[in-house]
C-alpha cells in the first residue's frame, strides 16, 4: 500500500516537474518575444522618424542587434544601375565573407520567397543566415541579411518578415521624401538650386558668417546676348546651352559653394569664406571656362560660342546683409555689361 502511494506521489512529482519545465520554457520564450517586441517597437519609432535613407539604414542594422543578440546584420540596397551595394553592417566584421553576404542578397532579390533560410559553416562555427528581400510599391529595393550561430525558429522568421516590411516601406518613403524635397528646391532645367532656395541659403549663410566671423562672397552671372542665341538656333538649343553653362559654373566652384539659377539666363553663387582677392580670381576662372566652351548647334554648322558677365560682391562678416550684398552684386553685373560684357567686375572701396 505504501509503495503504491510512493509511486503515485513520484508520478505526480514527475508530472509537476514536467509542467514546471514547460512553464519555465514558455516563460523564457515569452520573455524573449517581449524583448523582441520591445526592440521592434523602438526600432519602429526610429524608422517612423527617419527622413532620409541614411538614418533609416542605421536604425535598421542597430535594431537587428537588439532584436537578435550576437548577430550580424547587413543591409543591401539597389543603386540607380540596379546593382546591390552594402550600405550598412553591424558589427563591421563577420566570420562570413562579404562575398557570401552579397551573393545571398542577390539571391533574395531575384527569388520568389520573401525570406530564404541558409546554413553556412564559418571558420569557427556554423552560422544560420536569413535573407529578406526588401520590396515596396511592387519594386525591389534590396535585401536584409541576418546571421547568427543560434538557430532561427518560426517565430523568429515572422519577426524578421515584419522587420523587412517595415524597413522596405521606410526606405521607400525616405527616398520619396528626399526626391520631393529635391524637386522643391531644384531648377528642373539645369539641376541647380532654384531662386527660393538660394535666398534662404544666403540668409542662413550670412548668419553663420556672423557667428563664426568669416566673409561672404556672391557672384551674379549673366549669359551675354543669350536672346540672340535663342533667336538664331532655337529654344531647344538654348536650353542645352543653359545646362552646359550651369555644369561649367558648378565644376569650377568648390563643393562648399552654393550655385543657383537666379532666373532666365542668370545664375548666382554664394562663396562662404572667400576674400575679395580670391573672389575676383574665382570669377575670372569661371568666365574663362565658359568662354572656352563650344556649343553644338547643328550638323555641318560651326560650333557656337557664348560668354558671360559676372558681378562680384564681397562683405565682411560683421557687415553682411542679404539685400545689400545682392544689390552690390547686381550693380557690379550692370557695370560689367556696360563695359563691354565678357568680363568680371567688383566694386572697389
Amino acid at each position: 500500500m505504501l509503495e503504491e502511494q510512493i509511486r503515485e506521489l513520484q508520478a505526480v512529482y514527475a508530472q509537476l516537474a514536467a509542467y514546471a519545465k514547460d512553464l519555465n520554457r514558455t516563460y523564457v520564450e515569452l520573455r524573449v518575444r517581449l524583448q523582441q517586441m520591445t526592440a521592434l517597437s523602438s526600432m519602429g519609432t526610429r524608422l517612423a522618424r527617419a527622413r532620409n535613407v541614411e538614418s533609416a539604414t542605421r536604425a535598421c542594422v542597430e535594431g537587428i542587434v537588439n532584436l537578435f543578440p550576437d548577430s550580424t546584420g547587413c543591409l543591401y540596397l539597389e543603386d540607380r544601375h540596379q546593382s546591390l551595394k552594402l550600405v550598412a553592417q553591424e558589427p563591421a566584421d563577420s566570420a562570413i565573407p562579404a562575398e557570401t553576404f552579397e551573393e545571398l542578397a542577390a539571391t533574395a532579390v531575384a527569388g520568389d520567397h520573401p525570406v530564404s533560410w541558409h546554413e553556412l559553416v564559418g571558420p569557427n562555427q556554423q552560422q544560420e543566415v536569413v535573407a529578406i528581400a526588401l520590396r515596396a510599391r511592387a519594386k525591389a529595393l534590396g535585401a536584409l541579411i541576418i546571421a547568427r550561430s543560434e538557430q532561427f525558429n518560426e517565430d523568429d522568421i515572422r519577426v524578421v518578415e515584419l522587420l523587412g516590411n517595415n524597413v522596405a516601406v521606410t526606405i521607400s518613403n525616405a527616398r520619396l521624401y528626399q526626391q520631393t524635397r529635391r524637386l522643391a528646391i531644384t531648377d528642373p532645367l539645369t539641376g541647380m538650386f532654384n531662386l527660393r532656395h538660394f535666398r534662404s541659403s544666403l540668409a542662413q549663410e550670412i548668419q553663420k558668417a556672423k557667428r563664426f566671423r568669416y566673409p561672404i562672397g556672391v557672384l551674379m552671372v549673366d549669359i551675354d546676348h543669350f536672346k540672340e542665341f535663342n533667336d538664331n538656333y532655337g529654344h531647344p538649343k538654348g536650353n542645352v546651352a543653359l545646362r552646359k553653362i550651369a555644369q561649367t559654373i558648378m565644376r569650377n566652384l568648390r563643393q562648399t559653394d552654393m550655385v543657383a539659377r537666379y532666373g532666365g539666363e542668370e545664375f548666382s553663387a554664394i562663396l562662404p569664406g572667400c576674400d575679395r582677392a580670391s573672389l575676383i580670381q574665382v570669377a575670372e576662372k569661371v568666365r574663362h571656362a565658359v568662354e572656352r566652351t563650344r556649343f553644338t548647334v547643328g550638323k555641318d554648322v560651326p560650333a557656337a560660342r557664348l560668354t558671360i558677365s559676372i558681378g562680384c560682391a564681397w562683405q565682411d562678416a560683421a557687415y553682411s546683409d542679404a539685400p545689400a550684398i545682392l544689390a552690390t552684386a547686381d550693380e557690379a553685373l550692370y557695370v560689367a555689361k556696360e563695359n563691354g560684357r565678357n568680363r568680371s567686375f567688383i566694386q572697389l572701396d
